[in-house]
């Protein structure tokens, strides 16, 4: 018996990364694609787009040309120049438009895949409720809270998952109006709940994501990842129908950093001209508001 073809779009939007780490991206996933088509019984047609939104081309014609002669048995590999830094939200919407393959792949662009990544990051779809996967990221695991059993979880990061093509045009992908950098993955994750779908984190599909931590245990943000991350906080908590967090988070961010200042002024600002998302989820049915997270955590970095 013959496996059904499956259709695969991978999308990583790029700024100022290195030729060596992207093609280290894809090298994997074309390693990925090589093990499910001939170990692991499948049937995989897979395309990996690059989207950049660097201030020049980070891939010169040469390497482009290397990427696809030296991966293109297994990847069919497309470079797109963005023209202008689009953040993460409209990249992937750019990215995505036109797509005819039945799955996305949103992936940052120094995430690499294990063997068989597409075996497991595959097998939850059999259930037709569940729309997003996600997989585990190592050597630091997401913290955020899954059912154990069900593998159900509240929400997906996009550092790398699979979603429904479908169900990404139905919710008209990411809200890029709304968010450039941060957010835009749980605030997507929260929508496609709201609708009705189900999130699986999938810890047999791992990969490696290159992030590092500090000696202590943490990490530490650069000033653009405390500015949009805390913007994006205030954009949340005012789509997602809460105004007591709004007000918390304002008095808290107008007394931080210089960065955490900037974030209550552009909220404001935006607030002003009338620029701000409508509230929705007004009952609370799905949004999580859970100390600083966004849900149940497992544990904390």
């Amino acid at each position: 018996m013959e496996s059904k073809r499956v259709t695969i779009q991978v999308q990583s939007v790029v700024y100022r990364n290195e030729f060596e780490s992207l093609k280290s991206a894809v090298a994997a996933m074309a390693n990925a694609v090589r093990v499910y088509n001939e170990l692991d019984g499948g049937d995989c047609h897979l395309t990996y787009v690059c989207g950049d939104g660097s201030p020049a081309p980070v891939l010169t014609d040469a390497q482009v040309q290397f990427l696809r002669d030296e991966y293109g048995k297994y990847v069919d590999f497309k470079y797109t120049i963005f023209g202008e830094n689009t953040g993460s939200a409209k990249g992937h919407n750019w990215l995505a438009k036109g797509a005819d393959a039945e799955y996305l792949t949103i992936m940052n662009p120094d995430v690499k895949v294990s063997p068989h990544f597409l075996r497991e990051i595959l097998k939850p779809f059999s259930d037709p409720t569940v729309a997003m996967v996600e997989a585990r990221q190592t050597p630091f695991e997401h913290q955020k809270e899954y059912d154990a059993h069900t593998l159900e979880t509240e929400w997906a990061t996009t550092a790398c998952c699979l979603i429904r093509r479908t169900v990404f045009e139905e919710l008209k992908g990411f809200d890029s109006d709304t968010f450039f950098l941060y957010c835009d993955d749980l605030d997507f994750s929260w929508r496609l709940r709201l609708a009705g779908y189900r999130i699986i984190y999938q810890p047999l599909a791992p990969v490696f994501h290159g992030k590092e931590l500090t000696i202590t245990g943490g990490w530490k943000p650069t000033a653009a990842e405390k500015y949009y991350s805390a913007e994006a906080a205030l954009l949340m908590a005012h789509k997602w129908s809460n105004p007591k967090r709004v007000t918390e988070l304002l008095k808290t961010f107008e007394n931080g950093d210089e960065n955490c200042q900037k974030a209550a002024r552009e909220f404001l600002k935006r607030k002003k001209e009338g620029r701000l998302p409508q509230p929705i989820d007004p009952e609370h049915k799905i949004a999580r508001f859970n100390g600083d997270y966004y849900s149940e955590n497992r544990f904390v970095l």
